[in-house]
């Protein structure tokens, strides 16, 4: 009876191995490099951004490569900033960006939104400067992944 439940347990490590295995989604064999960033935003530092960010998430998903490779061209549509509260000590802003990634004819618009609270002129900016580098290290994540999984040829 021991023996059974040893082998019974065995038999379903070995399937379930297998089975992980087999479910796993291809690995890329697409390529791709960091082309131009075209930010036409004030917002200081957001170009660095893309471009870091875009080349961070492209690395991670081995799909980085600086040759023969096609070139992911980033726009920036919107990068705004307004106020959505006020209190005695502070006051609440949301930043928003939007872009563009352009790749091989395909295309795709990415936006988010991120809250950040001001409590003066100094940290303000920091505040910021610091929302956008987060939004961007987002965008180009789902940018990174929207150019893993996008069939080639077609416009999104």
């Amino acid at each position: 009876m021991v023996q059974a439940n040893m082998s019974i347990r065995w038999i379903g490590l070995v399937l379930l191995a297998m089975g992980c295995h087999l479910g796993r989604p291809a690995a890329p064999t697409a390529a791709f490099t960091v082309g131009q960033v075209v930010a036409s935003s004030t917002e200081p530092g957001l170009e660095d951004a893309l471009k870091s960010g875009i080349s961070a998430a492209l690395a991670t998903r081995e799909m980085l490569n600086e040759q023969d490779a096609a070139p992911v061209d980033i726009a920036v549509l919107a990068a705004v900033s307004q106020p959505t509260s006020a209190g005695e000590a502070s006051q609440s802003f949301a930043a928003r960006l939007q872009i563009s990634v352009r790749v091989e004819g395909r295309s795709a618009q990415f936006s988010s939104e991120r809250s950040y609270t001001v409590i003066d002129a100094v940290q303000g900016d920091a505040a910021r400067k610091a929302a956008f580098e987060a939004l961007a290290a987002v965008l180009t994540e789902d940018a990174a992944e929207w150019l893993a999984i996008a069939p080639k040829g077609e416009d999104e």
